[in-house]
């Protein structure tokens, strides 16, 4: 059983777990989300995740077309996409992640709050090459059987954390990429100072993806130096989709 939840988050896991499965023949290649971070960093290049969002529970709304929010992060160098697909906090749907899938040839993030194979099944199904799993929504043995899970398609899974316990959970899972996210989720105020710290006692061999309330290109910055490999940014680029090349470059 999922982890006793409160408020927002366990309306959100209470609709997951009825979500029916999305079962069709993938249409699109595998693109692997951490070859890509590598060779942005290669290139010395910041590796941005860019998100798609409609809406969030922090109060955020922006709508763009999906189509075109995506070809642009894909002209102008996002390792990867991120898209939404729950839809009672934040707007998200199956159908756009698709849509989306059909039209770019990025790395694509399922990012949904998974808590069962059924939403796994689908995230294949659809087009993802990477499934987002949140500790603080999961039990330690469902979060390792999950990740297993995701890998057993050929996706990549990155674990999301908020705290040093989180940090301990993920490692112990094995996980490779390692999302470390400013905002709590039970209070949504953000603190990327914590991202920073945590970043400092990641392990070294994982991929650290810094995620939440990066705005501006300094805080790019100082999250590289305290040790992060890529950036998961939405609200900034979804109110301003020509960020993404101050971001990058």
């Amino acid at each position: 059983m999922p982890k006793e939840l409160n408020g927002w988050l366990d309306e959100v896991v209470k609709a997951a777990k009825k979500r029916k499965a999305v079962i069709k023949n993938r249409e699109r290649n595998l693109y692997d989300i951490k070859d890509s971070i590598l060779k942005k960093k290669e290139k010395k290049l910041n590796p941005i995740i860019a998100e798609f969002k409609r809406s969030s529970p922090s109060g955020f709304k922006q709508d763009r077309d999906p189509l075109e929010y995506a070809k642009l992060m894909e002209r102008f160098g996002a390792a990867a996409l991120s898209i939404l697909t729950e839809p009672l906090y934040f707007s998200g749907s199956y159908e756009t992640f698709e849509a989306i899938s059909r039209n770019v040839k990025l790395p694509l993030l399922f990012k949904d709050f998974v808590v069962t194979e059924a939403q796994v099944d689908t995230a294949y199904s659809i087009g993802a090459d990477a499934v987002l799993l949140i500790v603080k929504i999961l039990e330690y043995d469902e979060l390792c059987f999950l990740y297993d899970y995701i890998k057993s398609y050929g996706m990549v899974p990155l674990v999301e954390v908020e705290n040093e316990n989180d940090l301990n959970t993920a490692n112990a899972c094995g996980a490779e990429m390692i999302g470390i996210n400013a905002r709590d989720l039970n209070s949504l105020t953000v603190n990327v100072e914590r991202v920073a710290e945590l970043l400092k006692i990641a392990p070294p061999k994982s991929i650290k993806v810094a995620e939440s309330g990066i705005q501006e290109r300094p805080q790019i910055i100082r999250l590289l130096e305290s040790g992060a490999d890529a950036f998961l940014i939405g609200t900034a680029l979804m109110k301003d989709p020509e960020k993404i090349k101050l971001f990058v470059y």
